[in-house]
């Protein structure tokens, strides 16, 4: 792009250039990072003004909870269908709420990370709702390459550090998923195992065990249905929103 069309670019022009590079679509937190590669941020209160754009102007659709679509791109944006088999509905399910938390975080404000990249949630790929693309090098490699890059979903603070990390468990004893945690335990990090409330007995036995005493203070268990209603809460809260 040339500094000419850098600097002639709209707002709006400038947010579809975002999701035109990340699948037609893109969390705000996207846009807010990857804006200024089209135009400058300018003005008092430019983040404001991007999310006015988004819901106000009609070449953009909510698609999700602080995530904004294309208009003229939507069907590129398929929503897939609930499968049947049981195998492939718990990779349904998990890779469901591994997108809500995603979203969540994103909405609140944080980074957010994933490894499960090319898993999706209502037609959107994770890895293009996740504003981090890769784990960031927040500590020592070797706690980053062999564990925390494998935590499902981690929200960062404006400093770069987890301060909030998802183990999604449907079907494990969640051993796997505290151990990831036991690694986090030096730093200012909420532990949170989110799994079928129907397991949450399993979960309260593993964790008593003697082993995780360091973390189960901080370690705390959410069902798939909080994770649901909560996201379906911000979803209604945000429609209100657009329509004030």
């Amino acid at each position: 792009m040339s500094l000419e069309e850098y600097n002639e670019l709209t707002y709006s022009e400038a947010i579809e250039r975002v999701m035109l590079n990340n699948g037609y679509f893109a969390p705000l937190k996207v846009i807010y990072k990857d804006f200024s590669k089209y135009r400058a941020l300018t003005g008092k209160t430019p983040l404001k003004t991007i999310q006015e754009r988004v819901q106000r102007d009609s070449r953009f659709t909510r698609i999700g909870v602080g995530v904004y679509g294309l208009t003229a791109y939507l069907d590129k944006i398929q929503k897939m269908p609930v499968p049947e088999h049981k195998n492939e509905r718990l990779e349904f399910d998990h890779a469901r709420i591994e997108g809500m938390l995603l979203e969540i975080g994103g909405l609140r404000g944080y980074d957010t990370y994933t490894p499960d990249k090319n898993k999706y949630f209502d037609g959107k790929p994770l890895g293009l709702i996740a504003s981090f693309r890769a784990c960031p090098q927040f500590t020592y490699s070797n706690i980053i390459q062999e564990t925390t890059a494998y935590i499902d979903v981690i929200w960062f603070n404006n400093r770069g550090f987890p301060y909030r990390v998802f183990e999604v468990e449907n079907s494990t004893d969640f051993r796997n998923a505290l151990i990831k945690f036991f690694e986090l335990q030096d730093f200012m990090t909420e532990f949170f195992i989110v799994s079928p409330e129907n397991r949450k007995q399993k979960y309260e036995k593993e964790i008593s065990k003697r082993a995780f005493c360091p973390i189960a203070g901080r370690c705390q268990f959410r069902s798939y249905e909080n994770v649901e209603q909560h996201y379906q809460g911000l979803l209604e809260y945000s429609k209100v929103k657009t329509l004030l």
